[in-house]
């Protein structure tokens, strides 16, 4: 059957993930609860180059940080929703911000209090004793140093980041950041081979300047990373390549911008977030 990503009838808002898991005149406020989602599609303009194609749907919301909203369903799938943030490396910088020691963990909203503009969301998997699993680096400085070879890893070296593997990574002092991630979702365009499941999701896509950071509703594995890989004109994000974060109720997001203040709470504390501040 084909597929078809089509918005719901009536205007809903809310995107993030787990594997085992908007320029006005004025400034625009939003609070939302997870599990009640009242959303708009907004069609928006920006900037900066999306990962694939031109997406007028995505709208300035600060120096290098451009925002969409979106609820679709699938034929074969439940709907989900969510919040993606496209990021411009040239004109804001992204970090993985530790909880504090290694098995520390905090709400995304609590480690990301020092910064009084800034969007993020939570980022590593971490073990039954709450330390993060795969490697996670900030400005040089190795954070986690327990490499996954087969997970999944976004790098960015300077202002450019891509997604590999972990066994790709040499010298990770090397990056200005890592985090590791699994599954990949999408490699090359292409959507993988994925298990069947279903859970709210953290997603990062990237390519060149341009980190695309989702977080959503419920979704099922490869219904959310056909969205993600889809290009614009079909109703997806025209991802490249995307990696699954840590979901479920590790799944969460904060964005306190100029023109932009939201927050998806999550159900616990998680050891580190990535951490976007524009310039």
């Amino acid at each position: 059957m084909a597929r078809v990503w089509r918005p719901l009838e009536r205007p809903v808002a809310l995107l993030v993930m787990g594997w085992s898991q908007e320029r006005s005149a004025t400034a625009l406020a939003i609070r939302f609860a997870f599990h009640a989602l009242p959303l708009v599609l907004v069609v928006i303009s920006s900037s900066a180059s999306p990962v694939r194609g031109d997406d007028s749907r995505f709208r300035a919301v600060a120096p290098g940080v451009a925002h969409t909203t979106f609820k679709l369903q699938s034929d074969n799938g439940e709907p989900f929703s969510g919040h993606a943030f496209k990021i411009d490396l040239g004109a804001a910088k992204l970090h993985v911000v530790s909880a504090g020691d290694p098995s520390s963990r905090r709400t995304v909203e609590e480690i990301a209090a020092p910064y009084p503009a800034v969007v993020a969301a939570n980022a590593s998997f971490f073990d039954k004793d709450g330390r993060a699993m795969g490697l996670a680096v900030d400005e040089g400085r190795v954070i986690v140093a327990s490499r996954q070879a087969s997970w999944g890893v976004l790098v960015v070296d300077g202002k450019k980041a891509r997604i590999g593997l972990g066994s790709d990574i040499r010298d990770p002092r090397a990056y200005r950041l890592i985090v590791q991630g699994i599954p990949r979702l999408v490699v090359a365009g292409k959507v993988q081979q994925l298990k069947r499941q279903v859970a709210e999701r953290t997603a990062v896509c990237a390519a060149g300047r341009v980190v695309v950071l989702v977080v959503a509703t419920r979704a099922e594995t490869t219904a959310f990373a056909r969205f993600l890989a889809d290009p614009p004109e079909k109703g997806g994000l025209g991802c490249r390549d995307a990696l699954n974060l840590d979901g479920g109720p590790s799944t969460q997001l904060v964005a306190r911008l100029p023109m932009l203040t939201l927050s998806v709470p999550g159900g616990w504390g998680v050891p580190n977030a990535l951490v976007v501040v524009p310039r």
